[in-house]
């Protein structure tokens, strides 16, 4: 029998979407491959403010531009539990901007047209806007964000839209999106899958759906 108890302190999962996640089309411009995102303002890879890095994120051109990511429902997600979220950026300059950010959530299911994320979302998750640190390439992590999804017997997977929806002061190109963290509750007690049978089983259901 599966443990039902409410009050036991359940297991948080996280999971990390890089800023290639959000790569929506590779395209070969004649001697390297670049990344051309799909969302509003077409946001495009660039290197950090800081060279020594060596490290690159999505450059955030003007208020609006957004990025998308395709993400398959997590087998083990506990839909009982809200869903958090929070933001990783850099920010080249030295001012006290404040940026403010919004993910969207939309659940997609089996053979039924994919719409965008943000015309009709499952769930909006905002984020107000918070000065940043006066050190020119400091990273910033916003702090989490939740909401509860309404998951249906067929949804099996999520579209995620990340949107700076106001660049707070700060220019073009100075803030870097360096990827999206979301946590979930694991729901370790129901619909426990085999892992002795020598393929995997047929997961083409919602992988969540009790």
């Amino acid at each position: 029998m599966p443990i039902r108890d409410k009050a036991i302190g359940w297991k948080r999962r996280r999971i990390f979407l890089h800023p290639i996640d959000f790569a929506s089309q590779w395209l070969e411009d004649g001697t390297s491959y670049v990344m051309t995102g799909q969302g509003a303002g077409t946001p495009v890879f660039a290197a950090l403010g800081v060279a020594a890095s060596e490290l690159v994120g999505i450059a955030i051109g003007a208020a609006g531009d957004e990025v998308y990511a395709f993400l398959p429902i997590p087998w083990d997600l506990d839909p009982d539990y809200p869903v958090w979220a929070r933001i990783w950026f850099t920010h080249d300059s030295t001012d006290a901007d404040t940026p403010d950010w919004r993910v969207d959530f939309k659940l997609i299911k089996k053979q039924i047209a994919i719409s965008d994320a943000k015309s009709s979302p499952d769930l909006t998750l905002t984020f107000a806007a918070k000065a940043v640190s006066t050190t020119s390439g400091a990273l910033e992590v916003l702090q989490w964000e939740k909401g509860s999804l309404t998951f249906d017997e067929d949804d099996l997977a999520m579209m995620i839209a990340v949107e700076c929806n106001g660049l707070g002061g700060a220019d073009a190109d100075e803030i870097k999106f360096m990827g999206l963290e979301l946590a979930y509750t694991v729901r370790a007690t129901v619909d426990v899958r085999e892992t002795t049978k020598p393929t995997p089983e047929d997961d083409d259901t919602n992988p969540i759906a009790s």
